[in-house]
C-alpha cells in the first residue's frame, strides 16, 4: 500500500480552500489525503499524529490560526504548520513564529513560493524532483 500525504487545510473561506486543494492536487495527484477545518477549533480537533502538514489561515471564526497553531504545536511539535494570511505584516510574521509556526505565506498565494515551502516541509517521500 502506497503512503499518502495527509494535509490539513484550516481555512474558513471556501474559495481559498478550493484554491489550496487544487494546488495540492496538481502537485501530488493521487498521493494526497486532504482534511478541511473551517475554523481553528476544528483544526485542533482534526489534527492527530497521522497529519503530515497543516496549512493554517490566520483569520478564522471561533478560534484564530495563532491560537490553533499554538495548541497543535504543543501537542504535536513535529507536525509542520505553514500559516497564511492576506494580512502580511511584520507583526503577523513575528506572531506566527512566536506561536510555533514553521513558515509564513502571504496571500494571494504564489504557486512557486507555495511549492518551495511544500518541498521544505513535506516528508521526504513527497518532495518533488525539481519539476517546473
Amino acid at each position: 500500500m502506497t503512503k499518502k500525504f495527509h494535509i490539513l487545510i484550516s481555512e474558513d473561506e471556501k474559495l481559498n480552500f478550493i484554491l489550496l486543494k487544487k494546488l495540492l492536487e496538481k502537485t501530488y495527484k493521487d498521493k494526497l489525503i486532504i482534511y478541511h477545518a473551517p475554523n481553528g477549533e476544528k483544526a485542533v480537533e482534526i489534527c492527530n499524529e497521522n497529519i503530515d502538514l497543516v496549512l493554517m489561515d490566520v483569520e478564522m471564526p471561533i478560534m484564530n490560526g495563532f491560537e490553533a497553531t499554538e495548541l497543535i504545536k504543543a501537542k504535536f511539535p513535529n507536525i509542520p504548520v505553514i500559516m497564511q494570511t492576506a494580512h502580511c505584516t511584520q507583526f503577523h510574521k513575528e506572531k506566527a513564529l512566536a506561536v510555533g509556526s514553521d513558515a509564513f505565506l502571504a496571500k494571494p498565494i504564489i504557486r512557486k513560493d507555495f511549492e518551495e515551502l511544500l518541498d521544505l516541509y513535506a516528508p521526504k517521500e513527497f518532495k518533488r524532483k525539481n519539476e517546473d
